[in-house]
């Protein structure tokens, strides 16, 4: 038996968010050191929904001609869930944002 798979056989591995999870969790009101059971619990529920997310937008890419996924694939598998969505939404907003920022501060370091 391959012991890298999770439960769910996705060939992921476990303790992958390892360093993250407990801090998520923390961040989310859990105690400030959650149980290992409920960090590893966590974490599978966290690929299981990665890994459903990722097969349906690469459906999604392979009935629009085959092509790569893109992102706006994910938005169509999340176009159900409006939290989700919008999430996703403010998530984009905020790395362009943070893109033009990283470009302007290039900027100026290069005119001095």
């Amino acid at each position: 038996m391959d012991h890298t798979k999770t439960k769910t056989g996705t060939g992921s591995k476990k303790n992958f968010f390892a360093k993250e999870m407990p801090l998520l969790l923390y961040g989310f009101g859990d105690v400030e050191w959650p149980l290992p059971e409920t960090c590893e619990t966590m974490e599978s529920i966290l690929i299981d929904f990665i890994t459903d997310v990722s097969f349906r937008a690469h459906g999604v890419a392979t009935r629009s001609g085959g092509r790569k996924v893109k992102i706006d694939d994910y938005k169509v598998v999340l176009g159900n869930d409006p939290k989700k969505l919008a999430r996703v939404e403010e998530l984009l907003y905020m790395h362009e944002d943070i893109r033009q920022a990283k470009m302007l501060f290039d900027q100026d370091e290069v005119m001095n």
